[in-house]
C-alpha cells in the first residue's frame, strides 16, 4: 500500500543543532540501508525547502507496518510529528474505475 506521509521536526527546546544534524544523518544512513530500498519502503523522501518538514511516499504491505517503522524504528520517532498521512490509490487503476463508470 502506498501511503503519502508528512512529517514536522518537533525539535524545539528539544534538540541542538549538531543533535538534530547527528539524528538526520542517521535517518539517512536508515534510508539508505540495502533492506529498506530493496523492499521498496521509501519511493520518495522530500525536505520542504525553508520548513522543518519532510514529505515522503512510502510503499508498506499494511498500516501496521507503516505504524512500527514510524513509532518504532526511525531514528527521528522521537522528534516527528506526522501531520498527514494518506492511502494512495495508483492513477492508473482510478482510471479503468471512470471508464467503466465504476460498474464492475
Amino acid at each position: 500500500m502506498l501511503f503519502y506521509v508528512q512529517m514536522r521536526w518537533n525539535i524545539e527546546g528539544r534538540l541542538s543543532e549538531d543533535e538534530l544534524w547527528n539524528l538526520e544523518a542517521e535517518e539517512a544512513d536508515f534510508n539508505a540501508q540495502k533492506e529498506t530500498k530493496d523492499s521498496g519502503l521509501v519511493v520518495g523522501l522530500y525536505k520542504v525547502a525553508a520548513q522543518r518538514r519532510v514529505i515522503g511516499i512510502v510503499n508498506v504491505d499494511s498500516i501496521e507496518e507503516l505504524d512500527r517503522t514510524a513509532m518504532g524504528r526511525l531514528p527521528m520517532r522521537e522528534y516527528l510529528e506526522f501531520e498527514q498521512v494518506l492511502p494512495l490509490r495508483a492513477y492508473e487503476g482510478f482510471i479503468e474505475d471512470v471508464k467503466a463508470h465504476y460498474k464492475v
